[in-house]
């Protein structure tokens, strides 16, 4: 049965989250997601009969199988939502080194010093 190890797997996920949030390492936004998807699966594991209907409904063989298909699903849209992040702070990051160049360019200029 692998239904104890998403409870052990969930509770050390929390545990970790916390460790991070105590060093200032982790964001309160993206400790929500990881605390939701702890819940998500301590649930999971507490009322195995809702995954076996889950997977029934979708025709999917195993219910292990529909576990690891949501994890991953999971799992890849948080990539992907991180990747879209990440952009987004490189162009910033981008455009406020051009910014600070560009003063740093007009503060030692020869006319700025006239």
């Amino acid at each position: 049965m692998y239904w104890p190890l998403l409870i052990v797997g969930a509770f050390l996920t929390v545990a970790y989250v916390v460790i991070k949030i105590r060093h200032n390492q982790l964001m309160t936004s993206d400790a929500v997601f990881w605390f939701f998807f702890a819940v998500v699966l301590i649930v999971a594991a507490l009322f195995p009969q809702l995954v076996f209907s889950l997977s029934d409904l979708l025709g999917i063989e195993s219910p292990a199988n529909f576990v690891f298909l949501c994890v991953l699903v999971v799992v890849v849209y948080r990539l992907l939502a991180l990747s879209v992040e990440m952009a987004r702070l490189r162009s910033k990051v981008t455009a406020l080194a051009q910014d600070v160049a560009l003063k740093d360019a007009s503060n030692t200029s020869p006319s700025a010093k006239n």
